[in-house]
């Protein structure tokens, strides 16, 4: 896997930390955070090189932990997150855990083989959320990390606080996106978009404003992508108000995360809401 961030030092006492993942499609990042002081330590974002078969991802993923020392050590607490787009929100009053496979299919098609399916309880919104990843992803952190919390990321988004204005939160990996649109003081819709081209992101971000019937809203992004790329100028044609997200103000950071563009870490770090 190529290291596109890593800020690994040396820890001793990982049985007082929490470490918390994320995976995808295109990426496997990881931060830690020490419980004693809500201090983050490390942080690192990994993309995958091999897309030729499922089997090329797990050999890389399978290699990344083998071969860091401080993903075989022994934590206070794990989080993993699935950032995959096959999702279904289903009302309580609808749910039957016998059925989560045939709402999958249903929504996203019939079912590929080796895939696994999870579910998120999500209190507060009423809903479970159904989900499914891949199998060969799910058995190789599970064996790693045996007590380890899961949950995707849609359900990371519905547990957050609400914002109180309309907005645009978009998370950037390698050639897809995740939006977030918060309208009326609640989430209004949550998607992933895999695109090519900038224009691609501007026609998805307007399209998601003109279906919802917003305009004029404010952009908050996250993940990679900088202020002089040619993506950040072709959405700035189309959104005047655009912020880099910051990092969680409930922790606190290591000078040498501080030192790095906040927007590239900060959705990882809100995974642990530190409260």
């Amino acid at each position: 896997m190529k290291a596109l961030f890593e800020i690994l030092p040396e820890i001793n006492a990982t049985d007082k930390c929490a470490l918390a993942c994320e995976i995808s499609h295109e990426c496997f990042s990881f931060a830690v955070k020490n419980e004693e002081d809500s201090r983050y330590i490390a942080a690192a974002i990994f993309q995958f090189e091999n897309e030729t078969n499922s089997k090329g991802y797990l050999d890389e993923l399978s290699e990344l932990i083998n071969t860091k020392p401080l993903l075989t050590s022994s934590f206070k607490k794990v989080s993993i997150t699935w950032s995959f787009k096959e999702s279904v929100l289903i009302p309580f009053n609808l749910y039957s855990s016998m059925e989560n496979e045939n709402v999958i299919n249903l929504i996203h098609g019939d079912i590929a083989p080796g895939t696994h399916i999870l579910t998120d309880l999500i209190a507060a919104r009423g809903v479970y959320n159904a989900y499914r990843v891949p199998a060969s992803f799910y058995h190789l952190l599970q064996s790693g990390f045996p007590d380890a919390e899961h949950i995707h990321q849609y359900s990371v988004f519905l547990n957050s606080l609400q914002a109180k204005s309309n907005g645009l939160f978009v998370i950037f990996y390698p050639n897809r996106i995740v939006v977030r649109l918060n309208k009326g003081g609640r989430i209004e819709f949550v998607n992933s978009f895999s695109y090519s081209t900038a224009e691609d992101v501007s026609y998805i971000l307007l399209n998601t404003c003109k279906q919802f019937e917003v305009s004029n809203v404010p952009l908050e992004v996250a993940g990679l992508i900088n202020k002089n790329s040619n993506l950040f100028k072709e959405i700035y044609k189309y959104f005047a108000v655009i912020n880099f997200a910051e990092l969680p103000k409930t922790c606190h950071y290591t000078e040498e995360i501080l030192t790095q563009p906040a927007h590239y870490f900060s959705y990882i770090f809100a995974i642990d809401s530190c409260e």
